[in-house]
């Protein structure tokens, strides 16, 4: 009897091994999550390119989504190209033609503009008080509001709702998006259900990993944590981060770096937020940068403003102003690489 019980005991063993074995192999051979980078490291990557003799890429395989002024749109250039070209535009939107010009003048001075939904679609917003959800396929529009108060950012939140931040009007305020499928070809204006006060709102981002929205301001970057119900959404304050001791005061954008668990910040300068820790780290001091983005290879572009809050040109921000692309006469605000936001928008 022992034999056999000792027998049995030893089966039992193996079988419990092999099946370990297995359960090993079947987590290795799994997708794994891609390991995001630190904070610290977005700072020394910073720092080794603005302003910096780097090298620059002979090319760059992402068109460029720039926020246009002077004629009032968003426009998708291709890069390497000659944006004097009409040939080097490869999408473009008029908030006039989408929407008539009752509706199209709430976008003069479009100032933000943001891929989302895998590059599906748009996320723009303006100064003049109108923010919109435009789909890149056919430029449907898929929601459409009027939050005001000079509107400087929008986000979208992982239920398709919406969350702006105006600066003049010191608030961001929640919005609840309609199925994109009841949408006609005259949007309804969506109501704000929730303001929130933040002095000189000028971004907001969605951080999937730890399930909160980030808001940037003058003195304050705030941690909005959200209730996460799509008919009834509600957003409350968990975080109060000061920035005035730091290039992020007087905050301008506020962006995530492709790869890195950290977002980049300016205002006075450049500046780099770690959302683990809560703490924001300077890069450089540098006037008025109005945007930064990074691609995922980390080719830099900056718009660094030429007159007043615009440039013609978009920059590589390196030490000689190497240029990105021009349009003689443009007045580019923000710029993003047309790359996916995967700090908001993890891939499975």
């Amino acid at each position: 009897m022992k034999k056999a019980c000792s027998a049995k005991f030893r089966l039992f063993i193996a079988l419990i091994a092999t099946l370990a074995i297995v359960a090993t192999t079947t987590r290795a051979d799994e997708p794994q999550p891609k390991a995001l980078k630190s904070a610290a490291q977005l700072v020394e990557t910073l720092k080794g390119k603005i302003g910096a003799e780097y090298k620059i890429p002979e090319s760059v395989p992402y068109d460029v989504l720039a926020c246009e002024q002077r004629d009032h749109k968003i426009v998708l250039y291709k890069t390497g190209e000659d944006w004097n070209d009409p040939n080097a535009t490869r999408w473009e939107w008029v908030p006039n033609d989408a929407l008539g010009p009752e509706r199209g003048k709430l976008f003069g001075h479009v100032d933000e503009c943001k891929p989302a939904l895998d590059r599906s679609v748009v996320l723009v917003a303006s100064s003049g008080g109108g923010v919109a959800v435009v789909r890149v396929e056919d430029k449907k529009v898929l929601f459409f509001a009027t939050p005001r108060g000079n509107t400087h950012s929008i986000a979208m939140l992982p239920d398709g709702n919406i969350v702006t931040a105006s600066s003049t009007g010191a608030f961001v305020a929640l919005f609840v998006a309609p199925d994109p499928e009841t949408v006609g070809d005259d949007p309804e204006t969506s109501p704000i259900v929730q303001k929130i006060e933040l002095n000189g709102g000028h971004g907001v981002v969605w951080d999937a990993k730890r399930q909160i929205l980030w808001a940037l301001g003058y003195e304050y970057i705030l941690g909005l944590e959200y209730n996460g119900n799509k008919t009834e959404p509600e957003l409350k304050e968990v975080y109060r981060i000061p920035v005035t001791d730091t290039m992020a005061a007087g905050g301008h954008d506020f962006y995530p770096a492709p790869g890195y668990d950290a977002i980049m910040a300016t205002g006075r300068g450049v500046a780099v937020f770690d959302p683990e820790t809560r703490t924001v780290t300077d890069v450089c001091k540098m006037k008025s940068v109005k945007s930064i983005s990074l691609t995922p290879e980390e080719t830099l572009m900056i718009q660094r403003a030429a007159e007043e809050w615009w440039n013609e040109s978009l920059l590589y921000g390196d030490a000689n102003d190497t240029k990105v692309g021009t349009n003689s006469g443009a007045r580019f605000y923000k710029a993003r690489w047309f790359v996916d936001n995967e700090f908001s928008e993890p891939k499975e």
